[in-house]
C-alpha cells in the first residue's frame, strides 16, 4: 500500500514538471501558428505583383484562410476529445505545414486560394488542441494564468511580424519565406510527436462521476446559455482582433495621412499593451477563482468589464482629430479587449472538463466567423460617407452587446470535480 502511494507520488511529481514542457510547447505552436497567419499581410505587394492580381483578389486570399478554419474548428474539438491531443494536433501540424510550403510554389491564383483554405483547415485545430492539452496537464488552480502566458504567442507574433517577417521577405522573397515557415512547423510537428505523452488522468480508471461528466450530450453543450454567451463574446473579441489585423494600418494611413513607416510603428502599440494586460488578467482570474470558487466572479465578470472598458475607449476614436489621440484610445481599447483572452478558454474547461475540445471548438468557430464578417463589414462601412466613424460604431455595438450578454446570461455552472467533496 505504501509502495503504491510512493509510486503515485513519484509519477505525480514527474507529471507536474512535464506540464511546463507542455505549456512551453503550446506557446511555441501558437507563436508559429500566428506567424503563418500574418506573413501574408507583409507580402501583399510581392504576391500581387507575382500573381498579377489586385486588392480585391487579395482580399479573397485573406477570407479563404478564415473559411478553412471555420470549417474545422468544431470538428477538431470532437476529434481531440475522442482521439487525444497527440494524434490530432500533430496531424494538424503536418497538414497545415504542408500547405504552407506548397504556397511557396503556387503559380495560379485560384490554386493559391485552395491552398489557403486547406491551410486554414489544418490551423483550425490549433486553439482547441492548445486548450485540451493545457486542461490535460495544468492544475485547475493555475490554468488561467498559464493559458494567458501561452496565448502571448498571438500578440508577440504580431509584434515580431514587422521585425522578422518583413526583413525575411525582403531578403529571400515571399515564396522562400512561406517555405521556411512551413518547414519550421513540420519540424515542430516531429518534435511534438516525439515528446508529447499521455496525460496522467488517462492512465487511471475513471470513476462513474467522471464518466458521466465526460459523456455530456452535444446538444447540452451547444445550447448551454453560458457557453452561448461566451461564444458571442468571443466573436466580439475576434472582431476587435481582426479589425486590428486588417484595418488598423489602413485607418491610420487614410484618416490621418500617416506614412507607412509611422503606421507600422503605431500599429504595434496595441499588441505591446496586450502583452502586459493578458498575463495580468490570467493571474487575476485564477486568484479570484481560488478565493471564491465561482466561475462568474473569476471569468465572466473579468470578460464583460474588460469589454466594457474597451467600448468606453473606442467611442472617443469616432470624434478625435489627431493621430496621437486616435492611437492612444485605440491602443488602450484593443489592449483591454485582448486582456481576458485566457478566461474564454478557462470557461470551456470549467463548464465541460471532459469535453473541453468540443466546447473550445464551438467558441473558436464564432471567433473564426468574425474573421470573415469583420473585415468585410468594416471595409464596406469605411467606404461610405461616414468613413471609419461608422466602422467604429459597428465595432462598439458588437462589443457592447457581447458585454451585456455575458453579464445577463453567463452563470455559475461548474460541475463538481473528483476529490472536491472528499477534500471538503
Amino acid at each position: 500500500m505504501n509502495t503504491s502511494a510512493s509510486s503515485m507520488s513519484s509519477i505525480s511529481q514527474s507529471d507536474s514538471r512535464f506540464r511546463f514542457v507542455i505549456a512551453a510547447f503550446c506557446f511555441l505552436l501558437v507563436l508559429v501558428n500566428y506567424l503563418d497567419r500574418v506573413v501574408i499581410s507583409f507580402a501583399i505587394e510581392p504576391i500581387e505583383s507575382g500573381l498579377n492580381i489586385h486588392d480585391g483578389a487579395f482580399g479573397l486570399l485573406m477570407s479563404a484562410f478564415a473559411i478553412g478554419t471555420l470549417a474545422t474548428n468544431g470538428v477538431s474539438g470532437f476529434l481531440l476529445d475522442r482521439y487525444g491531443v497527440k494524434v490530432v494536433w500533430s496531424g494538424a501540424l503536418f497538414f497545415w505545414s504542408l500547405f504552407m510550403i506548397l504556397q511557396g510554389f503556387v503559380q495560379v491564383f485560384w490554386m493559391f486560394i485552395a491552398l489557403r483554405v486547406l491551410m486554414g483547415m489544418g490551423e483550425g485545430a490549433n486553439f482547441p488542441a492548445m486548450n485540451r492539452a493545457l486542461v490535460d496537464w495544468v492544475k485547475p488552480g493555475e490554468l488561467g494564468r498559464v493559458t494567458s502566458l501561452v496565448l502571448l504567442g498571438v500578440p508577440l507574433a504580431l509584434l515580431l511580424g514587422g521585425l522578422i517577417l518583413a526583413p525575411l521577405i525582403i531578403s529571400i522573397g515571399w515564396r522562400a519565406s512561406f517555405i521556411t515557415l512551413g518547414i519550421l512547423g513540420a519540424i515542430l510537428g516531429v518534435v511534438f510527436l516525439v515528446i508529447y505523452k499521455q496525460p496522467p488522468h488517462e492512465r487511471t480508471p475513471k470513476s462513474s462521476k467522471v464518466e458521466a461528466r465526460d459523456n455530456v450530450a452535444l446538444r447540452d453543450i451547444f445550447l448551454n446559455p453560458t457557453l452561448l454567451a461566451t461564444a458571442w463574446s468571443f466573436f466580439a473579441f475576434g472582431w476587435v482582433l481582426f479589425f486590428g489585423l486588417t484595418w488598423l494600418p489602413g485607418y491610420l494611413e487614410q484618416t490621418f495621412d500617416m506614412n507607412l513607416k509611422s503606421v507600422g510603428y503605431f500599429s504595434t502599440l496595441p499588441w505591446a499593451l496586450s502583452l502586459l494586460l493578458m498575463p495580468l488578467a490570467g493571474w487575476c482570474s485564477d486568484w479570484i477563482m481560488r478565493r471564491t470558487g465561482r466561475m462568474r466572479s473569476a471569468r465572466v465578470h473579468l470578460i464583460w468589464i474588460c469589454q466594457l472598458v474597451a467600448v468606453i475607449f473606442f467611442i472617443p476614436v469616432m470624434f478625435v482629430s489627431t493621430a496621437t489621440s486616435a492611437v492612444a484610445f485605440v491602443s488602450i481599447a484593443i489592449g483591454f479587449s485582448m486582456a481576458p483572452n485566457s478566461p474564454y478558454y478557462s470557461i470551456c474547461a470549467d463548464l465541460f472538463p471532459g469535453r473541453t475540445g468540443v466546447a473550445t471548438g464551438f467558441i473558436v468557430t464564432f471567433f473564426s466567423l468574425s474573421g470573415i464578417v469583420c473585415p468585410t463589414i468594416t471595409g464596406w462601412l469605411a467606404e461610405g460617407e461616414g468613413g471609419f466613424t461608422m466602422a467604429f460604431a459597428a465595432l462598439c455595438l458588437v462589443v457592447g452587446s457581447a458585454a451585456i450578454g455575458m453579464l445577463v446570461f453567463a452563470r455559475d455552472e461548474i460541475p463538481a470535480r473528483d476529490g472536491v467533496t472528499e477534500a471538503s
